[in-house]
């Protein structure tokens, strides 16, 4: 289960932790990702919201009719309807491929934030009828506390590079805010058998040429 903020080098660390093997990963970005593409939409086409004025029943000639968001889109109250069939879309694959975790009968990586004791209770559900000792249940937790800043320069610089690709991927300052804020520590209660820590600080340094 890794643990940490977007662009903190996560993904980057499984494939080297996993070079010259196939484990089944779980992650909803990648997901969102590709259901966008069969819908000629960005990633961020798929989380946009109708203005702060928006009625129900207003309509937008690319997302469709702005409706109550359905209970699998607990970010926001309302909607465009065709956004809200998409995040369905997203939720039932997501939840596909986190059934088909223990049947894949290989290692499982939650590639995704799980900043909180809740959203690794989540990520543990992929094993949850697993008999004991059938996984060894591991966190890997990325270092971020006092690289607030540099996190959020490789993320506009990845944000800067998927652009240029004509692609749209955003994670706004604000958002890097709340989850820095809601950060959990890896308590014992949580009943991994094993906790590490990445530092990938001095090289995030380097990516964004931060010399400091």
């Amino acid at each position: 289960v890794l643990v940490g903020p977007p662009s903190v080098g996560k993904s980057t660390w499984m494939k080297k932790a996993f070079a010259g093997k196939s484990p089944y990963v779980i992650n909803r970005d990648d997901i969102a990702t590709s259901v966008a593409k069969s819908k000629g939409w960005t990633y961020d086409d798929m989380f946009i919201s109708p203005p702060k004025d928006a009625q129900e029943g207003d309509v937008d000639e690319k997302y469709g009719t702005v409706v109550r968001s359905p209970a699998y889109m607990t970010w926001q109250p309302l909607s465009y309807d065709k956004v809200a069939e998409a995040n369905g879309e997203i939720h039932d694959l997501f939840t596909k491929r986190v059934s088909g975790a223990q049947p894949s009968g290989k290692d499982i990586v939650v590639d995704m934030t799980n900043m909180n004791a809740g959203a690794r209770k989540g990520a543990q559900s992929a094993i949850e009828s697993a008999t004991e000792g059938d996984y060894k249940k591991v966190a890997v937790v990325f270092k971020f506390e006092g690289a607030e800043e540099i996190i959020k320069k490789v993320a506009a610089k990845r944000a800067r590079e998927a652009n240029e690709r004509g692609e749209s991927k955003t994670v706004p300052p604000e958002a890097f805010d709340r989850m820095f804020k809601a950060f959990q520590e890896v308590d014992p209660s949580e009943a991994f058998d094993e906790v590490i820590s990445v530092d990938n600080i001095a090289a995030l340094r380097t990516l964004v040429g931060d010399k400091d």
